[in-house]
């Protein structure tokens, strides 16, 4: 059996163990999400929140809150990676295996018009984690590349405000997730036919990988309907 792996983070992580409840009871996954909480604030729980589910693995997903502000003043990216980073190294002292999620897509920050920046903040929190995340002993896991419009925006079907993901929205990722948590197995990308000269499919090889994620989802809904 498995060993669980905690989801520590904001309400994106609290709405995903509230939505999609009979994923993580059937994968072993412990949701830890406290709504509104900032990256600093969630430094002042994450070590308590390990031992208290005594996993050996942690899913960390936070960093909007900082970006709106929500301890009343404006954060760097810099910094909001630098407090993540913190949080990755201290798990990797403890033994313990971890995982980062991208900031979701957000075209704007529903509570704070104030933020008029949120895309280009998310891209440069995401592209740190991205480039650093392993030399803090973490995977990178991209939701946002899968959410996203080409604009940064989350698209429409996949969110309830703009920013905070419906139930379609988690399905959506939940592949992802589980194949880079090692709870399912990744997709093996099939080798392209090839295509008769000056007839190029350079969206073929995409297409099956993408319909390859959605029967991982699909069975895994079927598995979790029968529990």
């Amino acid at each position: 059996m498995a060993e669980p792996i905690v989801f520590i983070g904001d309400s994106i992580t609290e709405l995903w163990g509230f939505h999609r409840a009979g994923t993580f009871e059937a994968y072993d996954l412990i949701p830890r999400g406290g709504s509104g909480q900032t990256a600093r604030w969630i430094t002042m729980r994450f070590r308590r929140d390990l031992e208290e589910t005594g996993a050996r693995g942690v899913h960390l997903l936070c960093g909007v809150n900082d970006i709106g502000r929500n301890e009343g003043f404006f954060v760097p990216a810099e910094e909001i990676a630098r407090t993540l980073a913190g949080m990755l190294d201290e798990a990797r002292a403890l033994g313990v295996k971890a995982w980062i999620g991208s900031i979701m897509p957000a075209e704007r920050i529903p509570w704070n018009p104030e933020v008029q920046d949120a895309p280009a903040m998310i891209a440069a929190v995401n592209t740190w984690l991205r480039d650093h995340a392993h030399e803090h002993g973490a995977t990178f896991i991209d939701y946002h590349s899968v959410l996203a419009t080409e604009t940064g925006a989350l698209r429409p079907e996949y969110g309830t405000d703009g920013l905070h993901l419906s139930p379609a929205g988690y399905a959506a990722i939940e592949p992802l997730m589980l194949a880079s948590l090692g709870r399912i197995p990744r997709p093996v990308p099939a080798v392209e036919a090839a295509a008769p000269p000056g007839k190029p499919r350079p969206g073929r090889l995409a297409g099956i990988v993408v319909a390859a994620a959605a029967v991982l989802a699909a069975v895994a809904a079927l598995v979790l309907s029968v529990r």
